[in-house]
């Protein structure tokens, strides 16, 4: 029981805003450290630099004000599976808190627009004019593994994102690929997860990284993140 609480108590805390200035902090020492073994105020701006933290620009930011749906496709069809209700719901929530004024197309609605259409001609551009949305974000998994061999986590899968514009058919606007996006990069044991509790977290995380393409980001927030993961095998 100890341990779950832990695992839930620390990715919550590395998940929310506080992640920033733990990020930030580690990020704050190495810098302190560089400077106290070297010389120069051009060496302390740029470790200021980096605690400062700037956020990366969105790579497609044409969703503010918009009516979007997303949707995710896996081995198991659109919306088929437990996988599939997760990301999309972890995506959509995280649209609704980082891009302005988006409308975000309820995923139950959603799943019973996919769910009406025939299994074998499920087509983007008629589920988003069912939807009445101005923009679908289809998310394609695939090849999702969660052990690195039979001691360690390490989430692992291809994932593709693609933004389609009501009135432009199946084409998509926007397209961009997540080959073998590994998490935590230097796994976890797997004496301090249960797969569910594992899956959920790498879940979590891959969302947040698809979802990010389309709203600025802090990235100094994956250094404390990861480090968290990988860590609590270690007892700190």
């Amino acid at each position: 029981m100890a341990a779950n609480f832990q695992v839930e108590s620390i990715w919550q805390s590395v998940s929310s805003g506080t992640a920033k200035i733990v990020s930030r902090f580690c990020l704050l020492s190495v810098a302190c450290m560089a400077v106290a073994t070297a010389s120069g105020c051009g060496l302390l701006a740029n470790a200021m630099y980096i605690v400062k933290g700037v956020d990366l620009p969105a790579e497609f930011d044409d969703l503010k004000e918009k009516k979007v749906a997303v949707i995710v496709s896996t081995e198991a069809g659109l919306n088929e599976d437990g996988t599939a209700n997760l990301v999309t719901r972890h995506i959509s929530e995280l649209f609704a808190r980082n891009i302005k004024k988006v409308e975000m197309v309820n995923t139950d609605e959603v799943d019973r627009i996919v769910h009406d259409q025939p299994i074998g001609d499920r087509s983007v551009s008629i589920i988003g004019s069912r939807l009445r949305a101005d923009y679908v974000v289809l998310v394609e998994l695939t090849d999702l593994k969660l052990k690195d061999g039979q001691t360690l986590f390490r989430g692992r899968s291809n994932a593709t994102v693609s933004a389609y514009k009501a009135g432009d058919g199946d084409r998509a606007v926007f397209r961009k690929s997540f080959p073998e996006f590994i998490y935590p990069q230097n796994g976890a044991p797997v004496t301090d997860f249960d797969e569910i509790q594992f899956k959920r977290i790498y879940l979590s995380e891959l969302s947040m990284r698809i979802a990010r393409t389309f709203y600025p980001f802090d990235p100094s927030i994956d250094v404390a993140k990861d480090a968290a993961v990988s860590s609590l095998g270690s007892g700190q």
